[in-house]
């Protein structure tokens, strides 16, 4: 069962940012209440780095025990480890400094330079999400050309969605540098309970038209990626084509 697009908007990235934290909150502190260590999925991007920032700063932090949150990524740049263009790179220098996760519970995508190649990166951490009952919520910044994730429109070996598809797949020749990538694949997002869709900034409007139409021929990736309790499209204004 999945559930149907709903839409979020604010007046701009930094109000957007506010309510989705606030959001986030709820959602991550519900599940612990319920006796459960959440799993949270982060995302890279302008708004990836927004709402980390986001999460360090903002005032009800201290109401979820972050050290009781696993999380993942949604996608890797494969470069060596610390370096300035990981994913992991934002979330290190923008909320694990200030907010007190578990080492153990945060699941990093092997470094270039671990010693693995990017095959058995990719098979690693499907294997990690292969052994997760759940994801209760991730967070997915849309590019302009409606990419989540690594998953790049007009690229049929990424876009599949069977179960010969693993959880987590290797990336060659992305359009957008680096070419060499480890991303979740849609097998992965389709066990994901609260799935948002994250945008700001007028570059992003025509994508984000198209992610919102129920009438797209051929719907661009972030329009084909559904949660099981909800989907929410989070755009400010501007990304809406509103201004």
């Amino acid at each position: 069962m999945t559930a149907g697009l709903r839409f979020e908007s604010a007046p701009d990235a930094a109000a957007l940012t506010e309510r989705i934290v606030e959001r986030l909150v709820g959602v991550l502190r519900r599940a612990q209440e319920d006796g459960r260590i959440p799993v949270l999925v982060l995302t890279g991007g302008s708004m990836g780095k927004a709402s980390l920032a986001g999460i360090a700063a903002h005032r009800d932090r201290g109401l979820v025990d972050w050290r009781r949150v696993r999380v993942l990524w949604g996608d890797e740049r494969w470069l060596p480890a610390g370096d300035a263009e990981r994913n992991d790179r934002l979330a290190d220098d923008l909320l694990f400094g200030a907010v007190d996760f578990d080492p153990a519970l945060v699941h990093r995508v092997a470094a270039a330079d671990a010693g693995l190649s990017l095959d058995d990166a990719a098979a690693a951490y499907a294997g990690l999400i292969a052994g997760l009952d759940r994801i209760d919520l991730a967070l997915n910044g849309v590019g302009p050309d409606g990419h989540l994730c690594s998953l790049f429109p007009g690229r049929d070996d990424l876009l599949r969605d069977d179960d010969a598809q693993p959880l987590a797949i290797a990336v060659r020749e992305s359009p957008k540098p680096p070419p060499e990538r480890v991303s979740l694949s849609f097998r992965a997002l389709d066990r994901v309970e609260h799935l948002w869709l994250l945008a700001a900034g007028a570059e992003k409007a025509p994508a984000i038209a198209r992610v919102r139409s129920a009438d797209d021929p051929e719907p661009l990736p972030a329009g084909r990626a559904r949660g099981s309790v909800e989907t929410v499209l989070w755009a400010d204004e501007a990304a809406h084509g509103r201004n």
